[in-house]
């Protein structure tokens, strides 16, 4: 073994580390791949640099089979386990897309990474609206630790503030039918997140980076599906279909907002760089990625407006030159 292939197995064997180690907490959950893609372009192939993205898939899956070894023999164990690994599965196939796809052109490159997730959901999403009987287990044991995490009590409660076992439910359906409807959305938003934070940590010394994201813009046809799927959307709702067919349209159109929103970040720093204030596009999407998740209520104007803003530049010029 000669020197050069020491230092890849080392340098695989750290960076596998790290994201693993990282994927253990909970936030780390959802930035873990950021190592991955940070430290790809160190690895002079980049086949080589999806070796540390393979060994942490299978460090996840045999990390996880362990853990729920004692639930494999039931199929509502076997499920729980699936729901539990797609969130890594998706993040882990994003940022190997994102990897052997270096030298192409951003868009291009994001929503190939993106892809997988989008369909994964999908697949997902009719998946657990088939209601199986392995499925309606699953959805009682998610409801049961749903109870327990709010301590909902059965009848009438006479401590004030407490929480009964019906108001639990309804939260608990109303949660389940949302995140059907935004699970596309959400991951085409984790792995833009960890594709945009890998790629400017690789810029952060290139004056011009800042610029260049000022100039992003999605695909014309993109206009379509947004205007397309929100009048199907409204469309469904109006003749109250049922919530498979309202859940899967809502996750197009929202799909379509998630690349509207980029667009809308786009022109955001284009502005902020005219008035001359010292803010990256890294430093931007990191403050609006934590408000979008963190911040109730301001999340609204990262949700609504930026995806807003961008449509709205097919009609209005924003980022005129100077």
């Amino acid at each position: 073994m000669n020197q050069d292939e020491k230092q890849l197995i080392r340098n695989a064997a750290i960076v596998a580390g790290v994201s693993f180690i990282l994927s253990r907490f909970m936030l780390g959950n959802f930035l873990f791949t950021i190592p991955l893609m940070v430290l790809a372009p160190k690895f002079s192939d980049r086949r080589h640099a999806l070796i540390p993205v393979g060994a942490v898939a299978l460090l996840t899956v045999i990390v996880s089979l362990f853990q729920a070894r004692n639930a494999l023999g039931d199929p509502t164990g076997r499920m729980l386990l699936v729901i539990g690994l797609f969130i890594p599965v998706v993040l882990l196939v994003g940022s190997a897309s994102w990897i052997y796809l270096e030298g192409q052109r951003t868009m291009v490159r994001y929503l190939a990474s993106a892809s997988f997730g989008v369909v994964a959901s999908m697949v997902l999403v009719i998946w657990l609206s088939a209601g199986s009987e392995t499925i309606t287990k699953v959805d009682a044991a998610m409801l049961q630790a749903f109870r327990a995490i709010f301590g909902a009590v059965e009848g009438n409660l006479e401590t004030p503030g407490a929480v009964t076992v019906s108001e639990v439910d309804r939260v608990y359906r109303l949660s389940v039918m949302v995140g059907g409807s935004i699970l596309a959305p959400l991951c085409m938003g984790l792995v833009g997140f960890a594709s945009f934070m890998a790629m400017s940590y690789k810029g952060r010394y290139d004056e011009g980076f800042s610029r260049r994201i000022t100039q992003w813009s999605v695909p014309e046809i993109t206009l379509w599906v947004f205007l397309g799927s929100w009048t199907v959307v409204l469309l469904l709702m109006v003749f109250k279909a049922p919530y498979l067919g309202r859940a899967l349209a809502m996750n197009v159109a929202l799909g379509s907002c998630v690349l509207y929103a980029v667009q809308g970040m786009a022109i955001v720093l284009h502005f902020l760089r005219r008035k001359g204030l010292p803010i990256s596009g890294g430093r931007l999407m990191t403050t609006l990625f934590l408000i979008a998740f963190l911040v109730p209520g301001l999340n609204i104007l990262v949700v609504f407006v930026l995806p807003l803003l961008g449509v709205t530049e097919t009609w209005i010029v924003f980022r005129k030159d100077e």
